[in-house]
């Protein structure tokens, strides 16, 4: 492997000429994911960086710029560590759940569409569940606990199971002396009442709403713009600034500038906005196709959420939020309750028809608030990580992606996942180069362009 003592280390070599009208590996950027640190290199920098660290006993021979360079890359002791990986699926502090299969809308791609079964948890399930979760001899109180309240339908079809999670959990956290509970929501934004707008607002209750901002497409994949928009627009006179998740398919993937226009014409007082790419195994099946669609989002992301910046909006994306983290598996991996009383390592995997459910499921709640754990599979599940997998060995994306997620491994082939990796690597050089020009732009009053054009 060219350059293996620099990968060792984690000093990744990636060519960029490409990006500066050159020849890809006339220039590199070499990047030390863990020290935070990138350099803009000439080909002929590259073999003397690997001798710096083949033979440390001949620095001193190496050229001063090299030295240096190698010297910030490398910052061993100052070195960041990628977040940890659970460990007991006894300590969580964070869960997820799924309390219906229930959904009023039949979105064009949705991943849990076929495990539409009707399931609704039962209270006395889900009460048994909060009281494991939400125990101070479990965890200790020092912790602050944390509750996502998700779709594997339209959770807000069973109000009366969410609001008994949002209130039971914060007496129980009380009682037992726990520092706190963040809850948040994720719906369709179709079903909203006073009552509902009430408790969010007393519990300070962050709110997401899957909704394509644009009425053609949202009457296109999701369907009652009119009520979701208006429904939008009241729960934010009311004091709750929601978050709209988006999601980019083949129909939106050139209009994500004009969503943001949109937001902020519309929907003034939204706090952010997702946009993240479809999960469609039944359309995406060419891999050329699919390459065009990832290079065209990434282009277009980062020019919407350059708009966004300007108006004092935020976009973020899983890619952009990932980059900004280093992590050994893309998802800690899930502590989700699901509407059978299961637990499944991912919260996009909450019935027996969704792809992966027999293999997502390491565990079960118990009436009596006893909880039963396969810890052989739970390990074996969290192990599917950066470790894990062989193209990660090597990947310069590794602690951005760390294997990329568990969805698109029971619902894509290799052909596809490849496609995947690529666009990751992709977006992550993207954020690179953004980064280093603007380091450049700040400290140099030049662009990186205009920098390569002067050597």
């Amino acid at each position: 492997m060219q350059y293996a003592k620099l990968i060792e280390n984690d000093i990744f070599p990636i060519p960029v000429g490409d990006e500066f009208g050159k020849m890809p590996d006339e220039l590199s950027l070499v990047y030390s994911p863990l020290t935070d640190k990138a350099i803009l290199v000439k080909q002929a920098y590259l073999q003397p960086m690997e001798q710096y660290l083949l033979h440390p006993e001949n620095r001193k021979t190496l050229p001063e710029d090299v030295v240096e360079a190698m010297d910030a890359l490398t910052d061993f002791e100052n070195r960041k560590k990628p977040a940890p990986l659970a460990e007991d699926p006894d300590k969580y502090t964070r869960m997820a759940v799924l309390p219906n299969n229930v959904c009023n809308f039949k979105c064009s791609y949705c991943y849990s569409a076929h495990g539409r079964s009707g399931k609704v948890i039962t209270k006395e399930l889900l009460k048994a569940a909060l009281d494991h979760f939400v125990d101070n001899k479990r965890v200790s109180a020092d912790n602050k606990l944390a509750i996502s309240i998700l779709g594997g339908g339209e959770p807000l079809l069973s109000w009366d199971l969410v609001r008994f999670i949002i209130e039971y959990s914060n007496e129980r956290v009380m009682q037992m002396g726990f520092r706190g509970i963040d809850i948040n929501i994720v719906t369709n934004g179709s079903i909203f009442t006073q009552e509902m707008i009430d408790v969010i607002k007393k519990y300070k209750i962050p709110v997401s709403i899957s909704f394509e901002i644009l009425e053609d497409i949202q009457n296109l994949q999701r369907g009652h713009y009119e009520k979701v928009s208006e429904n939008i627009r009241w729960i934010i006179s009311e004091g709750i600034r929601p978050q709209l998740r988006a999601c980019i398919t083949k129909d939106n993937i050139s209009l994500m500038k004009r969503m943001i226009e949109e937001v902020l014409e519309k929907f003034p007082g939204t706090r952010e906005v997702m946009m993240e790419y479809v999960t469609d195994p039944e359309r995406m099946t060419d891999p050329l196709d699919v390459r065009a669609f990832y290079e065209q989002y990434i282009d277009n992301f980062f020019e919407a959420h350059d708009y966004a910046a300007q108006h004092g909006l935020l976009l973020d994306c899983s890619a952009y939020r990932n980059f900004n983290l280093l992590i050994q598996r893309f998802c800690p991996g899930d502590n989700t309750l699901t509407a059978y009383g299961e637990i499944s390592v991912c919260s996009r995997v909450g019935a027996p028809a969704d792809a992966g459910y027999s293999a997502s499921i390491y565990g079960k709640v118990n009436l009596d608030g006893s909880v039963e754990i396969d810890r052989e599979k739970f390990n074996h599940l969290i192990g599917l990580n950066v470790y894990h997998y062989p193209q990660c060995s090597s990947c310069w994306a590794k602690w951005h992606c760390a294997g990329g997620c568990m969805v698109h491994k029971h619902t894509y082939n290799q052909a596809i996942r490849d496609e995947i990796c690529r666009y990751m690597r992709n977006f992550c050089k993207r954020m690179l180069l953004r980064n280093l020009d603007k380091e450049y732009r700040k400290y140099c009053n030049m662009s990186l362009k205009e920098a390569v054009e002067s050597i």
